[in-house]
C-alpha cells in the first residue's frame, strides 16, 4: 500500500532568479505522465529526469492556440495510485509565476487517459508561453491552483511545454471551425468536411490506445464502421490537407 504523505522542500510558492520553479516529484511507481495531446502537439513520454519527476519539453514545436477558443486535451496517467489528478497552467502573462487565473482542472483517472478543455482568454497577449501538465497521486479536490510549484504531495510529475497564443479568430474562421461535422448512423462514423480535404483519421480510446487508423484519404468525407465499439467515449482525431489537428471526444 503507498501511503502519501508530505515534505516540503523549500516550496514557497514564489521563483527566485526570474526563473521557473522546478518541483521534485516521485514518478517511479507509475505516477507520472505517459501522453499529452493538444491541437499539434502528441507528446509520449515516461518518469522524468531519473526518477525526479519534471521534463522539460518546451523545445517541441508549440501548438497554436487562438485567442477566446476552448481547447481540447487529452493526458494519458500511470496507474500508481487509484487517484491521478491532472492539472494545467499556461503563464499568460509571462511573469514566471503559474497564478490561479492560469490553471485549469482537467481531471482524475487512473491508468487511462483524462480529457478535458482548455479556454484561452481574450485578455492575454499573443506569442510562445509556457505551459505546465502536472499529475499528481491526490484526489479532484487536492488539485488546487496553487500547485504548480509543490512538492508536498510527493507522488507525480510535472512536464513543461510551449504553446504560441495567436490573436482571436476571425468571422470567417470562426464559421470554418464549424464544417468539420461528424456523425453517426447505421453503426458507421461519418465524418464530413467542408474546410479541407480529409488526409488521415486515427480513434484513440480513453486509455489511449489506438483502435482505429486510416491514412492517405484525400477526400472531404470518410466513414468507419462503429459496429464494435458501442457505448464508449472516444477520441478521434482528423489531420486535413491544411495541416490542421482537429480533435474530438465523441460518445458512440
Amino acid at each position: 500500500m503507498k501511503f502519501i504523505f508530505g515534505i516540503i522542500f523549500c516550496s514557497l510558492g514564489f521563483q527566485a532568479h526570474s526563473q521557473y520553479c522546478q518541483p521534485v516529484l516521485d514518478c517511479t511507481d507509475d505516477d507520472m505522465i505517459l501522453n499529452v495531446s493538444l491541437g499539434t502537439l502528441t507528446n509520449p513520454s515516461t518518469c522524468g529526469g531519473g526518477g525526479s519527476g519534471y521534463n522539460n519539453f518546451t523545445a517541441l514545436t508549440a501548438p497554436n492556440l487562438n485567442m477566446g477558443v476552448s481547447y481540447p486535451i487529452s493526458v494519458t496517467v500511470g496507474d500508481g495510485w487509484s487517484n491521478e489528478s491532472v492539472s494545467v497552467w499556461i503563464d499568460y502573462n509571462g511573469n514566471e509565476i503559474f497564478e490561479a487565473s492560469e490553471f485549469t482542472y482537467i481531471g482524475t483517472g487512473s491508468g487511462n487517459t483524462v480529457t478535458g478543455n482548455i479556454a484561452i482568454p481574450t485578455t492575454t497577449t499573443t506569442g510562445n508561453k509556457r505551459m505546465r501538465v502536472r499529475v499528481a497521486a491526490v484526489g479532484a479536490v487536492a488539485a488546487t491552483d496553487d500547485q504548480a510549484c509543490d512538492e508536498e504531495s510527493e507522488y507525480g510529475e510535472t512536464e513543461d511545454y510551449t504553446v504560441n497564443i495567436q490573436p482571436p479568430l476571425g468571422l470567417d474562421e470562426i464559421k470554418n471551425q464549424n464544417q468539420l461535422v461528424i456523425s453517426n448512423s447505421n453503426d458507421f462514423l461519418n465524418i464530413n468536411s467542408s474546410i479541407a480535404l480529409i488526409d488521415s483519421i486515427e480513434l484513440y480510446d480513453l486509455t489511449g490506445k489506438l483502435i482505429y487508423q486510416k491514412a492517405n484519404i484525400g477526400n472531404n468525407s470518410s466513414s468507419l464502421d462503429s459496429s464494435s465499439l458501442s457505448n464508449q467515449i472516444l477520441i478521434l482525431k482528423i489531420l486535413t490537407s491544411d495541416q490542421v489537428v482537429h480533435v474530438k471526444k465523441i460518445a458512440n
